[in-house]
């Protein structure tokens, strides 16, 4: 579902998204082919669910929530501490370099539309000076993989 299907359709935005994101975790912990490619999958997957429940507790301020943050918090310390893990699992060789940078500037300019698609939507000053604050940074990020 696209953003203005969302904003349409009044569905939260958190809905559409988490889901694809929770089936992404799922699938690459399922298709890991290596001990570091299996954690440094789980550390991914933590950490959307610290940021899932993040969500959760600020909607519905329940204990049980609140307990929910805290320990998905620890566990993505305590994972962080793993030695196993490392970014990437392998050296990049000379041809991957430029295709890393290459993606990562792609999907900042994705991110970087949608954030711009909220600032021209929000009727919020403060919503639109942190979007066009987050946009400026990206567009350095853009910058610098080029």
């Amino acid at each position: 579902m696209h953003t203005s299907d969302v904003l349409r359709t009044g569905v939260h935005a958190t809905e559409v998204p988490l889901k694809y994101f929770f089936d992404y975790a799922a699938r690459q912990i399922k298709t890991a082919d290596s001990l570091p490619a299996l954690l440094a999958a789980a550390f991914m997957g933590m950490e959307l669910i610290e940021r899932a429940t993040t969500v959760l507790a600020q909607s519905a301020l329940e204990d049980a929530y609140q307990t929910a943050l805290a320990e998905a918090s620890d566990a993505w310390w305590a994972l962080a501490d793993a030695p196993t893990l490392t970014w990437p699992d392998r050296s990049l060789s000379d041809t991957d370099v430029p295709e890393l940078a290459e993606s990562i500037a792609a999907l900042v300019m994705v991110v970087a539309e949608a954030i711009l698609n909220v600032a021209s939507k929000t009727t919020d000053p403060a919503d639109r000076v942190a979007c066009l604050r987050a946009v400026h940074h990206a567009g350095n990020v853009h910058a610098a993989m080029k």
